[in-house]
């Protein structure tokens, strides 16, 4: 059985809007607002074959992810009794923020409230550092192969960065360099494409305080290069808009832009992609 460390916070990250008010997903994702498992946590023995409705409950989820959502998993994580069932369920939720690089920050939430749960002696939180470390030695290979997939691993290892806390309330410091480098792998290469500058803008719009309270020289340096990549470098007006956005929000101390600065870049990127179409 599956057994909880130290209590786990709210899923960090989770827009407040969301938690407790949007749908829960049934096993399928139909938005249907039925509960689909048991309270167990009063001590009662899950049934057989829960671990598959784990699964199957993960797969389900949507981007409306609500702290019923989060407690559901918690109650059917119980039904984990090996390390398989772990490394299972790990599986199937790394590969579905893969996936879909929208779902990443949540299944960084998912990860943090599972973070201490251990089977067997294999806690989730390590499985889950093992598969990232896996791909960031294949992500050179990954990006030529698998564009898609590739952007999926680079907003769930900036999201785990930015969401997965330890015991202490700290971030993990040995993703920060992974996080920089594959960040700079986008920003450097000169034939990195417009989907690629605005997955490296969300992600540091997302992460950057936490991420240059951990290293303040390497981003100063990082965002000179910004910098210089919307002056010097021929970019796309996409391309342009999306870096100057991400500049804003970092002059701001990483702060969220105003309502009217989101506005003006929302419909100047809308202009852009109608003259594209033209």
């Amino acid at each position: 059985m599956a057994s909880a460390g130290r209590g786990r916070g709210r899923g960090r990250g989770l827009l407040a809007a969301n938690v407790g008010s949007a749908p829960k997903p049934g096993p399928q994702g139909d938005g249907e607002t039925t509960k689909v498992c048991k309270d167990y946590r009063n001590g009662d023995s899950p049934p057989p074959g829960t671990v598959q409705e784990l699964e199957d409950y993960l797969e389900g989820l949507t981007l409306n992810l609500t702290e019923d959502n989060l407690e559901d998993i918690m109650t059917l994580s119980q039904a984990m009794s090996t390390e398989d069932h772990l490394k299972n369920v790990a599986k199937r939720l790394y590969d579905k923020s893969l996936r879909d690089q929208e779902f990443a920050k949540y299944g960084a939430c998912i990860c943090d409230r599972l973070s201490n749960v251990e089977v067997q002696g294999s806690k989730f939180r390590n499985v889950i550092l093992k598969f990232v470390q896996e791909d960031f030695k294949a992500k050179d290979e990954t990006r030529r192969s698998d564009n898609k997939r590739y952007l999926g691993f680079v907003s769930f290892l900036c999201q785990v960065f930015g969401n997965v806390r330890l015991a202490t309330g700290d971030t993990m410091k040995p993703l920060v360099v992974p996080v920089y480098d594959c960040l700079e792998q986008i920003l450097n290469d000169q034939s990195s494409n417009e989907d690629e500058y605005e997955c490296f803008s969300i992600q540091l719009q997302s992460i950057g305080k936490d991420l240059e309270l951990q290293d303040q020289p390497r981003m100063s340096l990082m965002l000179d290069q910004v910098r210089t990549r919307i002056i010097k470098d021929g970019l796309t007006a996409r391309g342009r808009c999306t870096l100057l956005e991400l500049l804003e929000c970092g002059s701001r101390g990483w702060k969220p832009l105003s309502n009217d600065l989101t506005r003006f870049y929302c419909d100047t990127m809308v202009e852009i992609f109608a003259t594209s179409i033209e």
